[in-house]
């Protein structure tokens, strides 16, 4: 639990523990927060342009920045020429393969024609003896084909592959916004070298917030998910309406430093509240106060 945390839990038992007994509903206080999300570099690279600033608001897709592409691309100009060598060569073995079938297929019927005169006495086991090496050599002929047109599809195969791997890379080099948020915080700058990994921004979901509070069992037997809740910000008494959207299954002590030993045995609840923030001055970290069920 760090210390952000442990604040929150104290201030709001400290206003629960006030307001024990003067007939308030259910509440506590928190501090806003938001869906974010981690933008992370997938590809190593310098940082060529960054679209970007802090506080822009972006969409799902959006691209952020560009990492250099020119070694991906010039992989991928490599890789596409190989697969047109490798195309040629297949299309020069299947022919190969349907010669020496043909040739198969000719030799096996002089072979049966040879041991049909062979039995009649018109031919001689010298002939019989020729024609079955032709055919045998045939059949080997077709064998080593048919090998060389497999090898070459499994090298176009691993070509086809490969090139797939690097456009996968080659789009990796223009990192997207995940979601659609506003940018709270940028890591990296341009010319900056980068690796697979390396944070690049951060994405906050603003247009919906959420506040954690934490309550006394008693309190918290009478909170349900989906229950009504109303956010009042210090700032100015404007109230905004929430709706209790998870709760916790486990109790969580309160605070050791900061609580007298009879206290310390007091166990809280963890309620999350979201509230939809219409006109965006909600902000990240703002103290607010909950009341739930009102």
């Amino acid at each position: 639990m760090n210390k952000i945390t442990l604040l929150i839990i104290s201030f709001a038992m400290l206003l629960v523990m006030g307001c024990a007994g003067s007939g308030d509903g259910i509440g506590g206080s928190g501090l806003m927060e938001a869906d974010e999300s981690i933008v992370s570099a997938e590809t190593s690279g310098r940082v060529l342009s960054l679209l970007f600033k802090e506080g822009d608001e972006v969409s799902k897709d959006d691209t952020l920045l560009v990492i250099d592409p020119s070694r991906l691309e010039l992989q991928l100009a490599s890789a596409q020429a190989g697969k047109k060598v490798v195309q040629a060569r297949l299309g020069s073995v299947r022919v190969e393969l349907s010669r020496a079938q043909e040739t198969e297929a000719f030799a096996g019927r002089e072979r049966d024609r040879v041991a049909r005169l062979l039995e009649s006495g018109t031919a001689t086991q010298k002939q019989m003896d020729q024609v079955e090496f032709e055919f045998t050599q045939a059949v080997l002929s077709a064998e080593t084909a048919k090998a060389a047109v497999l090898t070459s599809e499994a090298e176009l195969t691993r070509i086809e592959a490969d090139i797939k791997r690097i456009l996968r890379e080659l789009d990796d080099c223009y990192p997207a916004a995940p979601i659609d948020g506003i940018v709270t915080e940028r890591y990296v700058e341009v010319g900056e070298l980068v690796s697979p990994g390396k944070a690049v921004a951060k994405i906050s979901q603003l247009k919906s917030l959420w506040v954690k509070v934490y309550l006394p069992a008693g309190d918290f037997a009478n909170v349900k998910i989906g229950q009504s809740a109303t956010v009042d910000t210090e700032a100015g008494g404007k109230q905004y309406q929430g709706e209790v959207v998870w709760t916790s299954e486990e109790a969580e002590f309160t605070p050791k430093n900061v609580q007298t030993e009879k206290s310390r045995a007091n166990l809280v609840y963890a309620v999350k509240v979201r509230v939809e923030n219409t006109d965006g001055e909600l902000k990240i970290g703002m103290p607010v106060f909950v009341t739930i069920g009102e």
